[in-house]
């Protein structure tokens, strides 16, 4: 399966049968999401959203389901804040 979604890293390992908590994902990430469609030819991909989780869950699985060999991404969209702000998050702590 090529579907990529993303998880909390402290989040425990779901069940392989649970569904994802659409919820949680919007309240820790974000409430808009794109789902984004990699043919994996000649750099053919696409973009589509914004979407709410439960909408974007359902397109990539859709997708996903009719054509397994493309590579399906689930990404939250952040809206930025300042400059600083963006820059801050890419920042070592340790400087």
């Amino acid at each position: 399966m090529a579907l990529i979604y993303p998880v909390r890293i402290d989040s425990p390992e779901p069940d392989e049968d649970a569904a994802p908590e659409f919820a949680e994902l919007a309240a820790d990430l974000s409430d808009q999401w794109l789902v984004e469609v990699d043919l994996g030819e000649d750099g053919d991909d696409a973009c589509f959203g914004p979407l709410t989780p439960r909408a974007a869950w359902d397109l990539a699985l859709g997708v996903e389901g009719q054509r397994p060999e493309w590579t399906v991404s689930v990404l939250p969209l952040h809206v930025p804040g300042t400059a600083d702000e963006l820059v801050a998050l890419f920042d070592d702590d340790d400087e």
